[in-house]
């Protein structure tokens, strides 16, 4: 499945595990339209755990940045009562480092854990699956990750 052009991939075929990547540098048209498109998936709600890659993704611009956080803060009943548990493969360490400075001073209500490959957050969103009564969704993501190790989509 090739990157969409709006920078953000989205792959909910092992729902609910959610796999959300990130690519490029976005513009603010494209922050809204993957906002909007998030949005939509806690407005399932469904319990869903989170997987983002963050590998190819460029540092958001202090504007966008903000306003990120604020559509946060603005949805952040619906996150915590939808979302599980967050990995986040960030590879970049001034990614990690903001990263890291936004939680601190903005804490995540639901657990989460930065990784430093796919395979280490398949396997962390696998065991919270699990955890929260998806075993067999467990299993079908890390099956599918074994046989596909760069996991671009599809079966």
């Amino acid at each position: 499945m090739p990157p969409s052009p709006s920078g953000f991939e989205f792959d909910d075929s092992l729902w609910p595990l959610l796999l959300i990547r990130f690519s490029g540098n976005p513009t603010l048209q494209e922050l809204e339209t993957y906002l909007a498109k998030r949005l939509e998936y806690m407005q399932r709600n469904e319990p869903h755990v989170l997987l983002y890659d963050t590998r190819n993704a460029r540092m958001l611009s202090n504007p966008l940045a903000q306003r990120h956080v604020a559509w946060m803060k603005e949805h952040d009943a619906l996150r915590r009562k939808t979302v599980v548990a967050s990995a986040v493969v960030i590879t970049s360490p001034i990614i990690r480092l903001t990263a890291s400075t936004v939680l601190h001073f903005w804490p995540a209500k639901t657990p989460y854990h930065f990784c430093a490959n796919l395979s280490e957050a398949v396997n962390w969103a696998a065991e919270w699956l699990s955890k929260t009564g998806y075993p067999q969704q467990a299993n079908q993501v890390r099956q599918r990750f074994s046989s596909n190790p760069g996991w671009r989509g599809g079966p």
